[in-house]
């Protein structure tokens, strides 16, 4: 079963919000450009590996995705945790593109791609640290844990992956995702013995599961251009900015494409690049709306909370607003 769904990162909407509303003339705009593609491919290669990971029998497995639990002062993250009456087993997914060089007697792996070498960090070690973490978190709660496994699977099915060490850890433990069904069988031969009862697999997946604490970056962190920001609603079609609201319609003064909604993706800019509130001021400030009648016909046609008198009410989005 599957205890705990991979949901789009907040992460990403954040960043993606960002990238929208940048001045175009800020240099700095092509480095969170350049992050978000970064973040779009991590999770790209996340969803290749849960696709075919629903191909694999989940009758005697709880399995949890995209996993932020705090331990001390910081967290450890877990792409995706099975978990088993006979072990645990850890799977951290790469999509990385180029050539793929697996050094671990340096713990290292080496990226090569358009003649450019890059560095990277071991990412078996990173699943046998999360592993460590994970183990020290299940005793924190009582629970005595199973023989905890890890594996790295490389997405990008057009990445070349070499081992010139021929490594026997790196040949064990990194695969391609497709190759995930025929990966876990051979853990069950290992670990014969059962450790944990049905239940207390659920008993885990929900300790870790009340534990997750997603990551939320604070765009007020970023040293963004708050003042420079874009505003006015963006045209779905062309994507050009500055719709104008006629007739309940919001028409595109570039292109002439007209819909009822463009004002929702604009709203859920707003909240996620100043905050999760605003004032019908803000409102109409932000979408370039004129009239106060249609701010607040706008403002209560969309799944938002509120808090206040009507004149110094103060908005939030609702429980759903972001599905």
């Amino acid at each position: 079963m599957i205890g705990k769904t991979r949901e789009y990162p907040q992460e990403i909407m954040i960043l993606e919000a960002i990238v929208r509303r940048f001045p175009p003339d800020d240099f700095r705009k092509a480095e969170f450009e350049k992050k978000l593609y970064r973040k779009r491919a991590g999770y790209k290669g996340e969803k290749t590996l849960d696709y075919f990971l629903e191909q694999v029998d989940h009758s005697e497995m709880v399995i949890l995705h995209d996993l932020r639990i705090p331990i001390n002062r910081t967290h450890f993250q877990i792409d995706t945790l099975i978990i088993t009456p006979y072990f645990l087993l850890i799977i951290d997914s790469k999509n990385y593109a180029g050539t793929l060089i697996f050094l671990p007697e340096f713990n290292q792996l080496i990226r090569v791609q358009n003649d450019i070498e890059e560095v990277f960090p071991d990412p078996i070690l990173q699943t046998k640290i999360q592993a460590s973490q994970l183990k020290a978190f299940l005793k924190k709660h009582h629970i005595t844990p199973p023989p905890i496994e890890n594996l790295v699977a490389i997405s990008n099915s057009q990445a070349i992956i070499q081992n010139p060490t021929n490594d026997k850890e790196v040949s064990y433990r990194v695969f391609r995702s497709a190759n995930v069904a025929f990966k876990i069988p051979p853990f069950y031969k290992k670990h014969t013995q059962s450790h944990v009862s049905k239940n207390e697999m659920k008993k885990i997946a929900r300790h870790l599961i009340k534990a997750h604490e997603p990551l939320v970056p604070d765009p007020k962190s970023m040293n963004l251009p708050f003042d420079k920001m874009v505003k006015g609603v963006q045209c779905p079609a062309c994507e050009a900015f500055g719709m104008d609201y006629r007739q309940g319609k919001w028409t595109c003064l570039n292109c002439g494409h007209k819909t009822a909604d463009a004002h929702i993706q604009a709203l859920k800019d707003y909240f996620l690049i100043y905050g999760p509130s605003i004032t019908s001021k803000e409102f109409r400030e932000f979408m370039k709306v004129r009239s106060p009648s249609t701010v607040k016909r706008l403002l209560s046609s969309m799944n938002l909370t509120f808090d206040g008198t009507t004149k110094g009410r103060t908005y939030f989005p609702g429980k759903s607003f972001f599905d």
